[in-house]
């Protein structure tokens, strides 16, 4: 059959022409004109559809590919082929892009435009080396208009393959070639500059495009990263807000501002801006799915799975990066294991060997216990990313021992980036293959280097954790449990492992899930959850309390309250299950908080050798470092981390009535049986060889051990701090120092009885204004800052006719909490019983407002108890403010 040819009309060159000149809608409109006179000419709609896709008009250049009819494709020439790639490129669909070109190439080798867009199309699939051939070849052929970004884009590969001298070259290159391309090689040379560290270069280089006439935003963003490549990242962020109050719409400058607070750990800001960006480019998936990716991270999974389900409506017309982005990031959010398997594969098939796709399979994988599937994939995302998936593979203990490679690897770990002057992720990376090397020096070396990296950005306070730690002790006192026998939930179905972080928590977990009785939750924090709440609610009240003597607020049907909302969560897991296992090794502080609530439940404790448990955590980079594992990234600090622990866990034997279970992970791991015995002894369960066989649980561990619980265990998990030992002092010291005032526990002051807050309403609603009062006034002896009793004294004062003192009691409740509308509305009614109308009128009309902001804002999530502070009832029976009088008072929820 003898293929279709198509002539070339004189319009064609005059658009190519525009085209290289910028004149872009101009050039379109041209194509238009000619496919007027002559439809579905293949290269005036190929060029057509280019021009739609450079002016961001990505459907009508979709569907100017849609629209060539198949034979054009087969018969096409090289400049059309060429452009054919462009749409799919700019599409974000490399793989047919790539094809494309190479049917060009094999017309023409030498076709210039054609090179440098298959190097293109590399970069955007991570394929450097090879991209940086075809730039260079392309450079031979091009006209000197060209040349500059061509050499721009060597620059950017030379970059990426970490060849900093031909990077640098490069850069040199395209300055001398001049051109319109100064916001490009601005771009790469600050780039370049910065990974040689050659601070006054970028800085030089950024006043020499500004000097030009490149626009002040684009300037700012560069200096911004040069600042953070200086760990300058507080300069950083505050040069960005500045340009951000003249740019408020510049999403590009939003996400930059998402990513510095992102690595100083203010991920509340970081998502706030990147909602913001949102707001300006509504349907730009790729927002969607990093909103996703951030909310899965850090915690937030509605959020998270809304965002997710957006970028794939967004791209649900879509193929390639686009939808393959989109695809991985409702993986990442979705619990089920084999849906998650299914998108991830869906991204594969759309993007093979996709970087994050590899990873977030791989590590699924690894979760579940398939650890060959797992390391396929991270060996392919390594193939393409040599330092990509280097932590994944060294989580499932695949080192790599290659000198050339690990030299390439420490070189990229010491680039400098928004993260900071060195990536500390890639140092601890570093220092546990050394460590696997059996080079313990150099594994130390880089570790205090991947701390110290770490140290810049966290503001953990180790004299705050000590104090904090003290008010639990002296909250939680044998006389509190005597008060609060009563409290909370009699079953023992919520079971609790915890410890020290890497004490083995996660081994003792796994022996646990072994037993058919037993269902392992993982870690679920639902204790932090109440603790929030708890909070939330001291906030509301005004009191000046948090966590924990706030739990003295607490009333019996409150703790019962909390109890049942736990255990609800717990059964929705496993609701037939005889125990329920909440593994989470902080909840060591919290073990007072779970007596309270479950004064029944199991509670086994994990005891491992301090100095191992130290160097442990000191090679581990936890996602939570911002959180509570701050302490991770000093000896001292956890050297002072493991003394609370200490001095906690001493305190809980002294003063709870049903003893913790205490099991040494040593002897855990030197007679494996004997420990499991001794568990399933304490929670009176019948022996079973099946808790033995916990590595081939068919469940994820989702946790830093999450590859050693899928292996036997061997003895060479213990003492291995002695290979340390010489670089150990500063914890030695801490360890063997004398008890800091924080860590003794001097007599405590005497506390109120517990509920009595709420004790003090039950007696007002009653009508015992004198017993309700006598109640605030000796909170306030003990709390003068406690807003709520304040006001409910000014109540119990109002209704026994001493209107004057209630109202200057009110007004002081209001000027320590002036966001309550009950109270401002409960002041409206003293200042109309004053005579006072004017006073009055104000004070209801901020009510008013108050109250549609609260509803606007949903703040009722702020009263997690769902008590009302308004006002109960008046001498003359009616109510006062919004408050009914209700028979059973104020104790429900």
């Amino acid at each position: 059959m003898t293929q279709p040819t198509f002539f070339s009309p004189p319009q064609l060159a005059a658009a190519r022409t525009l085209q290289q000149c910028g004149a872009l809608a101009e050039a379109a409109a041209l194509c238009q004109q000619a496919l007027a006179q002559t439809p579905k000419h293949p290269a005036l709609l190929v060029l057509l559809g280019v021009l739609f896709c450079q002016q961001q008009q990505f459907d009508q250049g979709r569907e100017c590919l849609q629209a060539l009819p198949p034979e054009a494709t087969l018969a096409a020439d090289a400049d059309t082929l060429t452009d054919i790639a462009a749409i799919h490129f700019l599409l974000k669909d490399p793989l047919p892009a790539l094809a494309a070109l190479d049917q060009a190439l094999s017309q023409q080798p030498n076709a210039y435009l054609a090179q440098a867009r298959r190097g293109l199309v590399r970069m955007q699939l991570g394929h450097f080396a090879d991209a940086l051939a075809d730039f260079q070849r392309a450079v031979q052929y091009s006209p000197a208009t060209q040349q500059a970004a061509l050499h721009i884009n060597i620059a950017r590969c030379a970059l990426y393959l970490e060849d900093l001298e031909l990077a640098l070259q490069a850069v040199a290159h395209a300055q001398a070639a001049g051109g319109g391309h100064l916001q490009q090689w601005l771009l790469v040379a600050v780039d370049t500059y910065v990974a040689l560290r050659h601070w006054e270069a970028a800085e030089t280089a950024i006043q020499h495009a500004l000097d030009a006439g490149l626009e002040e935003l684009k300037c700012v963003k560069l200096l911004a990263l040069v600042l953070a490549g200086q760990d300058k990242h507080a300069q950083a962020a505050e040069s960005l807000r500045n340009a951000l109050s003249n740019h408020p719409e510049d999403v590009e400058l939003l996400m930059q501002l998402a990513t510095l607070a992102r690595v100083q750990g203010h991920y509340g800001k970081a998502v706030r801006y990147m909602q913001t960006a949102i707001q300006h480019a509504p349907d730009n998936a790729s927002l969607w799915a990093q909103l996703a990716q951030l909310g899965a991270k850090y915690f937030d999974e509605q959020g998270a799975r809304l965002a997710a389900e957006q970028a794939l409506t967004l791209t649900a017309n879509d193929s390639g990066l686009s939808r393959a982005e989109a695809l991985v990031a409702i993986a990442s959010v979705t619990g089920e294991e084999s849906l998650a398997e299914d998108y991830y594969r869906q991204a594969l098939a759309q993007v093979p060997d996709y970087t994050p796709a590899c990873l977030g399979l791989g590590q699924l994988l690894l979760q579940w216990g398939r650890v060959d599937e797992a390391l396929t994939h991270f060996e392919a995302a390594t193939a393409r990313h040599p330092v990509a998936a280097l932590g994944a593979l060294i989580n499932a203990r695949r080192f790599p021992e290659d000198p050339e490679r690990l030299a390439h690897i420490e070189r990229v770990a010491y680039l400098p980036s928004l993260q900071g002057a060195v990536s500390g992720c890639l140092l601890f990376d570093l220092a546990a293959v050394w460590e696997h090397l059996k080079d313990y020096p150099k594994a130390f070396q880089f570790v205090n280097q991947a701390n110290a990296a770490n140290r810049k950005l966290l503001s953990y306070n180790a004299e705050q954790h000590s104090q904090q730690c003290r008010a639990i002790r002296q909250t939680f006192t044998a006389d509190f449990f005597a008060q609060t026998q009563a409290y909370g939930n009699p079953s023992a179905q919520p079971t609790f492992v915890l410890g020290m972080p890497r004490s083995g928590t996660t081994l003792v977990e796994q022996i646990l899930g072994g037993h058919k009785d037993i269902f392992v939750a993982g870690e679920i924090g639902l204790l932090s959850g109440i603790i929030q709440k708890l909070n939330a609610w001291e906030r509301h009240l005004g009191s000046g309390q948090h966590y924990p003597a706030c739990v003295r607020d607490l009333t019996a049907d409150q703790a019962r309250h909390y109890a049942d909302e736990i255990l609800a969560e717990l059964r929705h897991y496993a609701p037939d299950a005889r125990y329920i296992v909440d593994k989470l090794p902080h909840n060591f502080e919290n073990i007072g908080l779970i007596r309270l609530l479950f004064p029944n439940a199991p509670i086994i404790h994990v005891l491992r050798e301090p100095r191992d448990v130290a160097v442990s955590n000191y090679f581990t980079d936890y996602q939570a470092k911002f959180g509570g594992m701050g302490f991770a990234y000093d000896l001292e600090d956890i050297g002072k981390q493991l003394r609370d622990h200490q001095a906690l866990m001493r305190h809980w034997d002294a003063v709870l009535a049903k003893p913790i279970l205490t099991i040494r992970y040593e002897d855990v791991v030197a007679d494996t049986e004997a420990a499991a015995r001794q568990i399933l002894a304490y929670l009176q369960l019948d022996w079973t060889d099946t808790v033995l066989d916990y590595q081939n649980l068919e469940r994820a561990v989702k946790t830093a051990s999450v590859w050693q619980v899928r292996q036997p265990i061997y003895n060479t998990s213990t003492e291995k701090w002695r290979r340390y030992a010489d670089f150990l002092q500063p914890l030695e010291d801490i360890l063997n120092a004398p008890p800091s005032e924080a860590q003794t526990d001097p007599e405590p002051p005497a506390a109120l009885p517990a509920g009595y807050f709420f004790q003090g309403m039950t007696r007002l609603q009653a009508g015992e204004q004198e017993a309700a009062a006598t109640i605030f006034s000796t909170i306030l002896q003990h709390q003068p800052q406690h807003a709520a009793a304040l006001h409910m004294l000014g109540i119990a004062r109002f209704q026994q006719g001493q209107t004057e003192i209630a109202l200057k009691l009110l007004q002081q409740a209001i000027a320590k909490q002036p966001h309550h509308a009950s109270w401002h509305q409960n002041l409206s009614v003293i200042y109309n019983a004053l005579g006072l109308s004017e006073q009055a009128r104000r004070a209801q009309a901020t009510s008013q407002q108050l109250h549609a902001k609260q509803a606007a804002q949903k703040l009722q999530a702020e009263n997690p108890l769902g008590f009302s502070l308004t006002m109960p009832c008046g001498n003359d029976g009616e109510d006062i403010g919004s408050l009914p009088c209700k028979g059973e008072g104020w104790g429900g929820v």
